[in-house]
């Protein structure tokens, strides 16, 4: 009986964190607390991602689509809220906060994540 392979979603994540520590890396030379914040803002949107693919793509097969649709509603929701309380967090937490650098950092990895999943599944 063939099925479909989970997708190797775990090597974009890998290469977007390696992507945001170079990144992140080259800013520090002109401004630590700007590079700080594109790390912070990377990783806010990192990290939620990464839980929703790991809940999302825990259950494969057409006999267990239950078990899948309900790991996405939990993935989404735990996506959800890390990123809410990963915002809070930060804003509160770190007063040296670029929210330039921080908002272009964490909108900037959505693409690059769609990208690198387009590229890896194919």
């Amino acid at each position: 009986m063939a099925t479909i392979p989970k997708p190797p979603i775990y090597k974009a994540t890998l290469f977007q964190l390696i992507i945001l520590c170079f990144v992140t890396a080259g800013i520090f030379w002109f401004d630590r607390a700007v590079a700080g914040s594109v790390f912070l803002g990377g990783l806010t949107q990192l990290v939620p991602q990464a839980w929703f693919s790991y809940v999302a793509f825990k259950h494969i097969g057409a006999s267990q689509t239950d078990l899948i649709v309900r790991s996405m509603y939990r993935g989404e929701t735990g996506k959800v809220v890390l990123t809410a309380s990963a915002f809070i967090t930060i804003f509160v937490l770190f007063k040296e906060i670029n929210i330039i650098g921080f908002m272009v950092a964490f909108v900037g990895m959505i693409p690059l994540q769609l990208f690198l999943v387009a590229k890896i599944i194919k």
